[in-house]
Formats: structure tokens, sequence, C-alpha cells
């Protein structure tokens, strides 16, 4: 879980991040790192593609799939056949743990979210709780604000792997864009261009495979409109869900939009 902790994890004042959480690192000691020619090398390939490499966008910390992960585990493989003993930490970072984050509901009076970031927070917090299973399908892997070649952060991203006689089969992907207000033809618009980006960049130009949803409070009625068209004449679909804010704002509820039902 995240938490709040202003305790100093290295003899810097200007690089505190309170917000934070914590991970099991794997054990391992690799003298030789990976250059960075490597990674751009991989980049280019589309075999690493999460990786915002804007030194603009300045992070704290990246997500990637396991598949990277495991192109990655790869080359430091490569470069350190020979793998020597982990050494301890010197001066390990021990968290107090003294304010829990909690995700804040507060909402409108139409029930619209004020901060799309809390609405993205509620859905990476399903989804490390194995929830939305049946809303969206069994899925492996869950990353958000995932970098785009045009500049633009999907906000959310699944991996669904079928495992079929011992054999791990990834057999699709999920797109999520997020609105907290009413989702409009921009919106589409986006969300389709994502759409053709992973099919390309992923799926070997498989559309078939790319499951697309839109999330919002509600939708316009062009929004509607399209997504009826597209399925008739293209029969591909394009999941429109809204969202609900309960009335104590402790939970969110979701209720899929049947096309041609407002």
């Amino acid at each position: 879980m995240p938490f709040y902790d202003e305790t100093k994890v290295w003899d810097n004042d200007q690089q505190l991040f309170p917000y934070r959480f914590r991970f099991d690192a794997s054990e391992g000691f690799f003298q030789k790192p990976v250059s960075l020619s490597d990674i751009l090398d991989l980049h280019d390939k589309g075999r690493i593609w999460t990786f915002d490499l804007n030194p603009v966008q300045q992070k704290n910390q990246y997500k990637i799939t396991m598949a990277e992960a495991k192109e990655l585990l790869r080359l430091l493989l490569r470069n350190n056949p020979i793998r020597q003993s982990v050494l301890p930490i010197p001066n390990p970072y021990i968290p107090s743990y003294p304010g829990e984050i909690n995700i804040d509901f507060t909402a409108n009076k139409n029930g619209v979210i004020k901060y799309e970031g809390w609405l993205n927070a509620w859905f990476m917090q399903s989804f490390a709780r194995g929830e939305l299973k049946d809303l969206l399908g069994e899925y492996n892997e869950f990353i958000n604000l995932v970098p785009t070649t045009f500049n633009k952060v999907m906000d959310l991203f699944l991996t669904h792997v079928a495992t079929i006689d011992s054999v791990e089969v990834l057999h699709k992907y999920t797109c999520i864009e997020l609105k907290t207000d009413r989702a409009t033809d921009q919106d589409i618009t986006q969300l389709l261009r994502y759409e053709h980006w992973l099919a390309r960049k992923l799926a070997a130009g498989d559309n078939d495979m790319i499951q697309s949803v839109l999330i919002a409070n509600r939708f316009a009625d062009s929004v509607i409109d399209y997504v009826g068209r597209r399925r008739r004449i293209e029969e591909k679909a394009i999941r429109l869900i809204t969202y609900s804010v309960s009335d104590g704002k402790q939970a969110i509820s979701l209720e899929e939009v049947e096309v041609g039902q407002r």
C-alpha cells in the first residue's frame, strides 16, 4: 500500500519524495550495467516501449511490463554471465508508516470526481486487489500513465494472458481512457489513436487484440452514436462504461452502457 513518510532516504533535502510504496526487490548483483545504447536499440525495435525517454518529463519511477523486464534481465545476464554474491544495503531505509494515503472520492453535485488522478488511483487499487475481472476479463498486468510516441499518456493499460495446457498465451491488450465528466468526440479520437498505436506496436497489426474502453461520468450523444455505427460497419466495439460515486463517497460503481441506450 502507498504511504506518506518524510523520513530522509538520502542526504538531499531537495529530493524528499514523501509519497512512497513498499516492494520486495529481487536479489541480484550485476557488476556490469546495461548501456543506454542497448536500451535505445530495444526501444527502436519496439521491445521496450513503456519507458518515457523524454528528459523533460523526469519521473522518480518507471512502470514496465513483464516482457520488458525480461529483456532487461537478458541484457544484464549477457553482460554478467558469472553472478556474484548479493551485497547488503548499508543504512537501509526503514519506513515509519506515519500516514496511509486514502483515495479522495470528493465529487460535485453531479457526481463528478474532482481530479482524474483520484479516479485513476481507484482503478489501480482495484486492479491490485484482483477486482474488475468480471467487467474487463482476467488480466495479467496493469499499468497507468503509459507514455506513447505522440506525447500523450495512456490512462490505463492491461495485458490478458491465458494458460492452456501449461502454455501461456497473450491474447488481448486493453487500453482505457478516463474522463471525470462527460466524454466527447475528442476522447473517442484519442482512444482510437491508442488503439491503432497498440495494434501496430504490440499486436503486429491485429486490431482485434485491442479492447478499447472509454470510462466517464456520462457520454455525449455523438459518442454513443459513433460507437453504434462503428459496431455495425466495422464490427469493432468500443466499450462505454459509466462510473458513479456512492452517496457516502466511499466507493465507486461501474455500469456498462449498451449501444443505443443512454
